[in-house]
């Protein structure tokens, strides 16, 4: 048996659209679509007032447009929502060095240490839920767990700006999971999702029932995980990266993206905020990789090794559309989730050539002016 935890998931509200919403007044209170408007373009964010109308993040905006006419459109900043992530991250830090980002607007945390001081869980997810308010003027929905996948079930449970406690003894914790529905479990796609309710599994409590003999005859190790999910068990640590054996980004949307340029715009912001890192660090990337994951959970990750440990943002952006571009000449589909890496990370760069023509020096110096003006403004 595990050690007891308390874990938070704290998930950013509408996290795009609500970032323009607070630097623009003109929008606030009004239907908002962040992504790109001509072409093909596709919706990157959705305000909650534009998802009343039925408009969703992944949809292409020439639909969103037909669902809500009168939805103002504004062009995605990656680097002011980044801004953004970093100063919600300092407010995480008051409270745990124990923080697991998943994306900008997601994280875990594991409080369990910090009980003591902050009395319990619940307690620190208000706090920090009220701080992200008062002093970012965002909203965020928090999940109190014993581990990390009942807490981000409970983030999502009464969004937006919400607190879920699902800190419970593990009989009334089994019950409170048994009406959901088994989509919402991690490894559950839609077509998953379809072919256990055609068997008789349709929520979380279906599979409680059947017991997990039943369901690892039927699925294999699959029924085993999903039959320890439904009774809300989940050993996996929050893994912090205060010990940096990689650097790395990953986003898993709330609804697919299904074009190659909307992934690699989110990589190339990824790849943007893994240099800024790296050299925060005085580290060095001797390899880089990219993970897909698609919507029917099938995960592919590529890598490739640099001929020159880096920690220019230019060389990382230049690996992740190589790197991407593997993947787009093979059968694409609507995907989930995608992340960067820089992985085998060192403190020097090695044996740079003799002979060079000065553009490395002109990079790490145009990546030192940029850092510089992150700090300063944001």
């Amino acid at each position: 048996m595990y050690p007891q935890r308390t874990i938070l998931h704290v998930d950013m509200d509408a996290f795009y659209a609500s970032v323009e919403q607070r630097d623009d007044p003109v929008l606030r209170g009004k239907p908002v679509l962040v992504g790109g408007r001509e072409g093909r373009g596709v919706v990157c964010a959705a305000s909650y007032e534009a998802r009343k109308f039925g408009c969703r993040s992944a949809m292409p905006m020439s639909h969103a447009m037909r669902l809500c006419p009168q939805a103002m459109v504004v062009q995605p900043d990656f680097a002011k929502y980044t801004a953004a992530s970093r100063a919600i991250r300092v407010i995480f830090e008051r409270y745990s060095p124990e923080i697991e980002p998943i994306a900008l607007d997601e994280a875990f945390i594991d409080v369990t240490a910090s009980l003591a001081i902050f009395k319990n869980g619940r307690a620190i997810g208000e706090e920090i839920r009220l701080a992200v308010k008062r002093e970012l003027s965002l909203t965020c929905s928090v999940g109190v767990a014993p581990n990390k996948f009942v807490a981000k079930i409970a983030s999502d449970l009464e969004k937006p700006d919400a607190l879920v406690d699902l800190l419970l003894a593990p009989d009334a914790l089994v019950a409170r999971l048994a009406s959901l529905p088994v989509g919402r479990m991690w490894g559950v796609g839609p077509v998953t999702a379809q072919e256990l309710a055609a068997r008789g599994y349709a929520t979380f409590g279906d599979l409680q029932r059947a017991g997990e003999r039943q369901l690892a005859l039927y699925f294999g190790d699959a029924g085993r995980s999903w039959w320890r999910l439904s009774q809300g068990l989940d050993d996996r640590a929050v893994e912090s990266d205060r010990v940096a054996k990689s650097v790395g980004e990953e986003e898993t949307f709330h609804e697919d993206l299904v074009s190659v340029s909307q992934v690699e715009e989110r990589l190339l912001a990824q790849a943007d905020e893994v240099a800024r890192r790296l050299r925060a660090k005085e580290l060095f990337a001797k390899t880089v990789s990219i993970k897909i994951r698609f919507s029917d959970f099938e995960t592919h990750t590529h890598e490739k090794t640099l001929a020159i440990a880096t920690d220019q943002t230019v060389e990382l952006r230049e690996a992740a559309r190589k790197l991407l571009a593997s993947f787009a000449a093979k059968r694409w589909r609507a995907v989930r989730l995608c992340g960067f890496a820089a992985t085998r990370v060192v403190e020097s760069p090695g044996q740079l050539p003799l002979f060079g023509d000065g553009k490395r020096e002109k990079l790490s110096k145009l990546d030192g002016v940029r850092d510089r003006i992150r700090e300063r403004f944001g």
